[in-house]
C-alpha cells in the first residue's frame, strides 16, 4: 500500500526542476519552520525573484486550470509512500475515485507505460507549478513585510518542492517510448491480470480512495514482480526515482509540524463543582495565537455541554458549568482546532477522567446559566435553511374549536383551527402546516444526504468504518431511537435488522461520541432490502450529523 499513495500525494505536494537552476533543497537540523523558511528562501534567492517566475511561467503555462490534466494520475508519481502520505495527513480518506477511471489507469500501467506516463507527467506539472506559484506568493509577501508567520512559513516549506519538481515531469513528457525493457514472467503477468478482475467485480462505480490506494500499492507490487508495463518503462523509473527523496522529505516535515494540543487542566485527579465557574489551561505547538480552539465536556464520552471557542490563549478564566450536570468521575474535556491550516489533520485532545460534584447550597450569585455561545461554523460546514411559513389565523368570531388531524408522512400532528361561520354554520379547516424534517438533535445538526426508497419494511443494516480504522465510536438512530448505541468502528461489518414504518419517512442519522484519530467520523452502511442493496457513506462530528431518510414503496 506504501507504494500509491505518492501519486495522489502530487496532487496536493508536487516538486518539479525546471529548464533552469534549480532551488537548493536544505537538509537543515533547523526546527524552526520560520527559521528554516527564510534560510531556504536566502539560499536560493534566483530561485523566487520576478525574473524566475517569468521563465518559469513561459516554459510552464501559466499554471490556471486550463491544462486538461487528470489529478487522479498523480497516484503513480511515487507509489511506495502510501502510509507515510497518510502520516503526514496530507490524504482525504474520504474521498471517491471512480472504479472506471481506475481500471483505466491500471490497464495503461500494463498495456501503454508511454501513455500513462505522460498522463502521470502533465498531472505533476500542473500540480507543481500551482505549488511553486503559490510557495513564490509567500516569498514576495515576506520581502514585502519582512515578518513571516508560523502559518505562512508551513505553507512555504509545503509547497516549495514545486519549483524542483516541474524539470523532472518535463523529462518525462519529452521521454522517448523506446526506452522499454520486455523482459517479463508470464506465470506472474497472469497475477496482474487477476488483481484488476478482482477489483472489477468487487467495487461499486465509486471506490474510496483508502481501498484504492491498498489495491495499487498490490498491483503495482505484481506489476513490478513480473516486470512489465509502467514498472519496465526506462523514463517512468527515472522520474519516479526523481521526485521520491522530495516527497519523502515533505512528508517528514510535515509530520514535524503538525498542529498539535494538550490540556493541562484539569486533568487525573481534578475535582470541579457545578454548577460554578472554572478554568481551562493548554498548551498548543504549530498553532497561531489567532487561531480558535472549540472545547466540550463529555460524560462517558457523551457530549454534555459544548464550553465555548476560545482564540489559541493557552488559558481561559470563569468558564461556566451548565445547571443539572450529576455528579460523577467520569467527565473529560475535549479540545479540538478549528479551521485547521491542514485539514486532513485536526490538532485536539481529551483530558483523563476528573470528577465533578454538586455543592448542597449554591449561592444564588454562582448559579448563573452559561451565555448563549456563539459558534464558529467551520467552512465546509454547510448550513440548511429552514423555511417557515407564516399562518395567520383571521378573527374567530365565536369560540374556535380545535379539531386534530393524523400525521402524514414526514409531518408531525398538528393542531388546526376549525372556524364555525355564523350564517352557513359551516366547518371551515385551515390548510396544514407541514413540518420539516428533524433538522437538531440534542443541540447537533442534522443535515440529510440522499432518501432511499426500499421494498419492504424489515431491511438489514450493516456498518463498517469507512477510511482508517482509528477508534471512530458512533451511535445510530432510526427516527429518533437509538439502534446501534456506542459501537466502535472497524473494517467488520456489524450487522442488525430493524422495521421501518411504511407510513412516514424514516430518518436514520449517524452520532459520534468521539472524532477519532482521523476526524470526522465517518461511516460506511450498506442498506438491503431483501432484493437489493444502497451503499451510502455518512459523516459525523461533535456539532453535526449526517443523515438519510427511508421511505417503504407503497
Amino acid at each position: 500500500m506504501k507504494n500509491i499513495l505518492i501519486l495522489f500525494l502530487c496532487f496536493f505536494f508536487s516538486q518539479p526542476n525546471h529548464a533552469h537552476d534549480q532551488a537548493p533543497l536544505i537538509e537543515s537540523s533547523i526546527d524552526d519552520p520560520i527559521e528554516l523558511s527564510k534560510k531556504i528562501i536566502n539560499e536560493g534567492a534566483d530561485s523566487w525573484n520576478e525574473d524566475a517566475k517569468q521563465r518559469i511561467l513561459e516554459t510552464y503555462g501559466s499554471g490556471n486550470s486550463a491544462i486538461t490534466a487528470n489529478k487522479n494520475y498523480i497516484l503513480l508519481e511515487s507509489p511506495s509512500l502510501v502510509f507515510d502520505y497518510f502520516q503526514g495527513g496530507f490524504a482525504n480518506s474520504q474521498e471517491l475515485l471512480s472504479k472506471d477511471l481506475f481500471l483505466k489507469i491500471l490497464n495503461q500501467a500494463v498495456n501503454s507505460p508511454d501513455i500513462v506516463s505522460a498522463e502521470v507527467a502533465k498531472a505533476s506539472q500542473e500540480q507543481s507549478l500551482k505549488e511553486y506559484l503559490l510557495a513564490y506568493e509567500i516569498v514576495k509577501k515576506f520581502k514585502d513585510s519582512n515578518s513571516l508567520s508560523n502559518e505562512d512559513a508551513i505553507k512555504f516549506l509545503e509547497n516549495r518542492f514545486g519549483y524542483n519538481k516541474l524539470s523532472f515531469a518535463k523529462n518525462l513528457t519529452d521521454a522517448s517510448s523506446e526506452n522499454y525493457n520486455t523482459v517479463t514472467d508470464k506465470k506472474k503477468s497472469k497475477k496482474v491480470i487477476s488483481k484488476i478482475n478482482f477489483i472489477k467485480k468487487t467495487y461499486p462505480s465509486q471506490i474510496p480512495l483508502i481501498n484504492a490506494l491498498a489495491e495499487l500499492e498490490e498491483f503495482y507490487h505484481l506489476l513490478q514482480e513480473a516486470n512489465i508495463g509502467l514498472t519496465a518503462y526506462v523514463p517512468y523509473n527515472n522520474f519516479k526515482n526523481s521526485v521520491y527523496k522530495l516527497n519523502k522529505q515533505r512528508i517528514s516535515e510535515r509530520i514535524q509540524w503538525r498542529s498539535s494540543l494538550e490540556i493541562k487542566y484539569p486533568t487525573n485527579g481534578t475535582v470541579w463543582i457545578a454548577p460554578g465557574p472554572v478554568d481551562i489551561e493548554w498548551t498548543t505547538s504549530n498553532m497561531d495565537e489567532s487561531k480558535n480552539i472549540k472545547f466540550f465536556l463529555t460524560r462517558d464520552d457523551v457530549v454534555v455541554q459544548e464550553l465555548g471557542v476560545f482564540k489559541n490563549n493557552h488559558f481561559e478564566k470563569d468558564v461556566k458549568l451548565r445547571k443539572g450536570l450529576p455528579a460523577g468521575n467520569k467527565y473529560k474535556i475535549m479540545g479540538i482546532e478549528l479551521f485547521p491550516l491542514n485539514k486532513y489533520h485536526i490538532a485536539k485532545y481529551a483530558t483523563p477522567y476528573f470528577t465533578i460534584k454538586k455543592e448542597d447550597k449554591i449561592p444564588e450569585e454562582i448559579i448563573v446559566e452559561a451565555p448563549a455561545e456563539i459558534v464558529e461554523t467551520p467552512a465546509d460546514v454547510v448550513e440548511i435553511p429552514i423555511e417557515v411559513k407564516e399562518v395567520t389565523v383571521e378573527p374567530v368570531p365565536e369560540p374556535a374549536k380545535v379539531v386534530k388531524k393524523p400525521a402524514t408522512p414526514i409531518q408531525k400532528p398538528i393542531e388546526t383551527i376549525a372556524v364555525v361561520e355564523e350564517e352557513k354554520k359551516e366547518i371551515v379547516v385551515k390548510e396544514e402546516v407541514k413540518i420539516p424534517n428533524r433538522t437538531v438533535f440534542e443541540g447537533r445538526k442534522i443535515s440529510y444526504q440522499k432518501e432511499l426508497v426500499v421494498d419492504n419494511e424489515i431491511i438489514t443494516i450493516s456498518l463498517y468504518d469507512h477510511g482508517r480504522a482509528d477508534g471512530d465510536i458512533v451511535s445510530i438512530y432510526l427516527n429518533g431511537e437509538q439502534i446501534v448505541a456506542k459501537h466502535i468502528l472497524t473494517y467488520k461489518k456489524k450487522s442488525f435488522e430493524v422495521k421501518l414504518n411504511s407510513n412516514k419517512s424514516n430518518d436514520l442519522f449517524l452520532y459520534a461520541h468521539n472524532l477519532g484519530n482521523f476526524p470526522p467520523n465517518t461511516v460506511s452502511i450498506e442498506i438491503k432490502d431483501g432484493s437489493s442493496a444502497e451503499n451510502i457513506v455518512l459523516n459525523s462530528d461533535l456539532s453535526s450529523c449526517e443523515a438519510v431518510l427511508i421511505n417503504v414503496k407503497q
